[in-house]
């Protein structure tokens, strides 16, 4: 299965939902999404997945105090990205 195929993007597209349906409205988590994983700002590896962007407080909190995210969601890897992000003012 390509990346352009179109029922690989519908099934990654429902993980997602199903990603986001679950995490989505906890304080830690900004946002929720599909691309590569990234390791300090670069591209990590060429398999698409989904994205987890956590909050500072997430990555700066102990191990055992962070809500646990899922490796996978339906056969797709999960990755946990470093992101704050807010509305910009004059928008």
């Amino acid at each position: 299965m390509t990346e352009q195929d179109s029922e690989f993007w519908a099934r990654i597209n429902r993980a997602r939902d199903k990603l986001a349906g679950r995490f989505l409205d906890h304080p830690d988590v900004s946002l929720i999404d599909i691309g590569y994983p990234m390791e300090q700002g670069s591209i990590k590896g060429q398999e698409i997945t989904l994205r987890i962007h956590v909050r500072e407080r997430w990555v700066k909190a102990n191990p055992e105090e962070r809500v646990a995210f899922p490796e996978q969601v339906d056969g797709f890897p999960v990755a946990v990205v470093p992101g704050e992000y807010s509305l910009e003012d004059g928008i």
